[in-house]
């Protein structure tokens, strides 16, 4: 996954020289260099949306006018599959613990643990609830129907 604002695909990938500057200004490691190309790893990090990565750049690969305008930083969103320990009626809320915008909420079920639910809406894509979930249930995806980068 690109970056948090970053330009299209192609457009990102002619402008990026590969030098470096986002990845050491990002105060989570959320950036990684990758196959070649500057991505964003989930693994041990989240995405806090400071913009540092934006102002670091001096080859337009991102879209500076966009985070001014406000525009969401891309149009990622979490999913739980399948392996989630509270969809296997084993008591867990570790997602929902970490996610600051409340986009992760869980539903009682008759007769087991709640089930947790993603509220499209409210998801920012960040990340938080990826490095936490105990049976790497979690995934961050473009929204239906969305390709990856902004």
């Amino acid at each position: 996954m690109l970056p948090p604002w970053a330009r299209d695909p192609a457009a990102f990938d002619r402008a990026c020289t590969r030098c470096g500057d986002c990845i050491d200004r990002c105060p989570t490691h959320v950036l990684t260099l990758r196959a070649g190309v500057v991505q964003v790893d989930f693994d041990d990090a989240e995405c806090t949306f400071c913009g540092e990565c934006v102002d670091a750049c001096r080859h337009d690969a991102f879209d500076a006018g966009a985070r001014e305008r406000g525009a969401p930083a891309w149009n990622l969103v979490a999913r739980i599959g399948a392996t989630c320990l509270a969809r296997l009626a084993v008591v867990c809320q570790s997602c929902g613990d970490a996610c600051e915008s409340h986009a992760i909420r869980f539903r009682p079920r008759a007769g087991s643990v709640p089930e947790p639910r993603v509220d499209p809406a409210a998801c920012t894509g960040c990340g938080a609830c990826v490095r936490v979930c105990p049976s790497s249930a979690i995934g961050i995806r473009p929204r239906a129907g969305e390709p990856a980068a902004a």
